[in-house]
């Protein structure tokens, strides 16, 4: 399965899974210096805060299509203004196709996509024996840069914190609309029971079987079948009616006769 991140953010999400913040800063879009003494980005930095790491610093190249690298490709040399204050330089790609063989610069390395979220290292780089010392200009580009990001997390950590606070609220109160929505229609219910009860003179939890039969005589009344069956049992006492007085007649002549 062919595995790419499509965007910079989703390469930089990747490099920050793979060095989390407990353990190092990762800055992206770092200059070398500030004002008018720019003249190189690196598109992330990525530094050790352990001194048991030695404080290890590491830059990175990231590109996510092939024609952004072969524009690269034609001066690696410029990545040199920030890559000689780094201890190792690495070209991150979001899909391993995107450089072909022998086109990796001497001394850089390579990391690739593991999955769609993480990255490995395909090619270790050669480690910069004498990194060049950090000057007040790049410091001040680096401070810079972590300024900024500090206040852009603080922001999206207050949009977070607001949002979560703005959904807790409408929960509750959905929560609370609905509770008492179910409290109204209860107390209508009872309402309807007590004056069911009171019309009919029964009582739903004591005639016969309780609710179950209360609700069926009352579906039979609604129907109309009791009619139908109160007109069939007239009928049949009308007919017996008649059956019997038939039979008195005939009784009262057979007395008559043996008189």
């Amino acid at each position: 399965m062919v595995r790419k991140m499509e965007t910079e953010k989703e390469v930089i999400e990747a490099l920050r899974l793979r060095y989390p913040s407990n353990a190092y800063a990762v800055l992206t879009q770092v200059s070398n210096g500030t004002g008018l003494s720019i003249s190189r980005w690196a598109d992330a930095l990525v530094m050790s805060l352990w001194e048991s790491r030695r404080f290890e610093l590491m830059g990175c190249e990231i590109k996510v299509t092939r024609e952004d690298w072969l524009r690269e490709l034609k001066h690696p040399e410029k990545a040199d203004v920030i890559a000689n204050y780094c201890d190792s330089w690495y070209l991150v790609v979001g899909d391993a196709d995107i450089i072909k063989p022998g086109e990796l610069p001497m001394g850089w390395g390579l990391m690739v996509p593991h999955t769609s979220k993480s990255l490995k290292v395909a090619v270790k780089c050669e480690r910069n024996l004498q990194p060049k010392p950090l000057d007040r200009s790049f410091l001040a580009s680096i401070l810079r840069r972590t300024m900024e990001q500090l206040t852009d997390d603080a922001r999206l950590m207050a949009e977070y914190g607001r949002g979560y606070d703005i959904g807790v609220k409408e929960g509750l109160e959905r929560s609370q609309y609905s509770i008492d929505s179910a409290r109204d229609q209860l107390e209508t219910l009872k309402t309807n029971v007590a004056d069911f009860e009171k019309a009919s003179e029964i009582k739903i939890n004591e005639m016969w079987s309780g609710p179950t039969k209360v609700g069926e005589a009352v579906r039979l009344v609604l129907s109309g079948h009791y009619r139908r069956e109160l007109d069939l049992l007239e009928d049949l006492h009308r007919r017996f009616v008649e059956c019997t007085k038939k039979v008195e007649e005939e009784i009262a002549k057979h007395k008559e006769a043996i008189k």
